[in-house]
């Protein structure tokens, strides 16, 4: 029942190459269809699977997602024709976090225990000191997020998550757009955190705060629909739920409609210094 999750993987791995060899990222139609362009963009955590059945069992998924610096351009993801969720991102500048998010079409979790943490946390320790030397014919250096962000949803047979992220300290985390959830006598527990720490020093130069626009155009999904644009400075968008349907019959020591936890916490932190 993983087939679809291994799918995703590879697409990422693909459209993370398209990428790597100078201009602008772009990344065109697979289920998950992704185009990071800057410094520390994270898209992890992910989840879109068509069917999820779980008898008797007991599961524990744990993630953890760091990423390095890289350059700065426009980034753009177009979607495709999918038979399944589709989650088509695009991120452009620093440390915009797209991470935990879940498009599942059919969830069956009976007499069995799922935990799932995903944990995406990037710091930006950078510094450029007063008084460090500079080259003779270096020009200024401009804060990242000056590219834009431009992600167009394809067409899917399920939900589907459309995501811009232009900027510094976009985070779009722990939402979920699912079809349908059914917990029989089961306990599941999703934990997500993210966490953007912005330290860096250096030089301001005029212009060095311009925005990159975002855009995110829905496509057209057969189930909910997410469709998210972050641009400029500490957007959060954590926590949501569209999902369509979701049962849960408790176990017999449950006062409630337990066995169903979620919980995540998004966090933004500039603490970043400039000279004029």
């Amino acid at each position: 029942m993983r087939l679809i999750g291994k799918a995703a993987l590879l697409a990422m791995a693909a459209s993370t190459l398209l990428g790597a060899n100078g201009g602008a990222a772009h990344a065109n139609g697979e289920p998950f269809t992704t185009a990071q362009d800057g410094e520390q963009n994270l898209d992890c955590g992910d989840s879109h699977e068509l069917v999820t059945v779980n008898v008797a069992r007991t599961i524990r998924r744990e993630q953890t997602c760091t990423e390095p610096g890289s350059r700065d351009a426009d980034a753009s993801a177009v979607g495709g024709t999918v038979l399944g969720p589709q989650f088509t991102t695009a991120q452009s500048g620093k440390q915009n976090l797209n991470c935990g998010n879940s498009a599942d079409v059919l969830t069956l979790n009976v007499l069995s225990t799922v935990e799932e943490e995903t944990t995406c946390r990037i710091v930006d320790s950078s510094q450029d000191l007063p008084g460090r030397a500079r080259g003779r014919h270096a020009g200024p250096v401009e804060e990242p997020g000056l590219g834009g962000a431009s992600a167009v949803g394809g067409t899917a047979l399920g939900p589907q998550f459309t995501t811009a992220q232009s900027g510094k300290q976009n985070l779009n985390c722990g939402n979920s757009a699912d079809v349908l959830t059914f917990n029989a006598l089961s306990t599941v527990r999703r934990r997500t955190n993210c966490e953007a720490v912005d330290r860096s020093s250096g030089h301001a130069f005029p212009g060095a705060h311009r925005r990159g626009q975002a855009t995110a155009v829905n496509g057209t999904a057969a189930g909910p629909q997410s469709t998210t644009a972050q641009n400029g400075k500490q957007n959060l968008h954590c926590g949501s739920d569209s999902d369509l349907i979701v049962l849960t019959v408790p176990q017999p020591d449950e006062p409630g409609l337990g066995g169903l936890d979620k919980s995540t916490d998004c966090r933004a932190v500039d603490s970043s210094t400039t000279w004029h």
